[in-house]
């Protein structure tokens, strides 16, 4: 049975994502992450024992699945050296990702850290998290300071388009947004 553990944690991680993506953080209850994961009672409160450890879960498993829609939709590695405009097309790709199909993942993680009790409970999460993205940013700024703006200024388009976007994803809206953060926060990037 222990090797199905990270498996299952998985599948509730990502079952707690939906349910706060889609009903808030209200909703979120062990049993309701069961539910929507298919598996029976008490197997949320077997492997996430507090709500402290749930939630750091699906914030940990949301870093993860960012990461990897970062790479994925990246059009070169990230490098200082980067090309602007494939460092313009991949981040537009990735935040109409994280906008489109992965939205309620978006809310999620904005949720959790917005709430005053979900953040006091996962501060450090956060701060491990957002400290790992700055890093991750870092590699194309080649600059601490500027890939925290860059993390920053991501966040709010997201919280943005969220609130005020359309549905379905303007891509080229977006990706004139992401030319205007990538210009504010890396002087001298000029795209065409």
């Amino acid at each position: 049975m222990k090797s199905s553990d990270p498996d299952r944690k998985t599948v509730l991680a990502d079952a707690a994502i939906d349910a706060i993506g889609e009903d808030g953080l209200r909703g979120l209850t062990h049993r309701a992450v069961e539910m929507k994961a298919g598996l029976p009672p008490g197997t949320c409160s077997y492997h996430f024992p507090t709500r402290r450890a749930l939630l750091a879960a699906v914030l940990h498993r949301i870093a993860e699945l960012d990461r990897a829609d970062i790479e994925r939709f990246s059009v070169e590695p990230l490098s200082p050296d980067m090309e602007p405009d494939s460092l313009i097309d991949g981040a537009a790709r990735t935040l109409a990702h994280w906008l489109g199909p992965a939205r309620a993942r978006s809310r999620a993680r904005l949720l959790l850290e917005l709430d005053p009790p979900s953040r006091q409970l996962t501060a450090a999460t956060v701060d491990t998290v957002t400290a790992e993205f700055i890093a991750f940013a870092a590699t194309v700024t080649g600059d601490k300071e500027r890939a925290g703006l860059i993390v920053a200024l991501i966040d709010g388009l997201v919280l943005d388009e969220l609130t005020h976007g359309v549905v379905p994803v303007d891509v080229e809206r977006l990706r004139s947004k992401v030319a205007a953060v990538a210009a504010l926060a890396l002087p001298g990037l000029h795209s065409t």
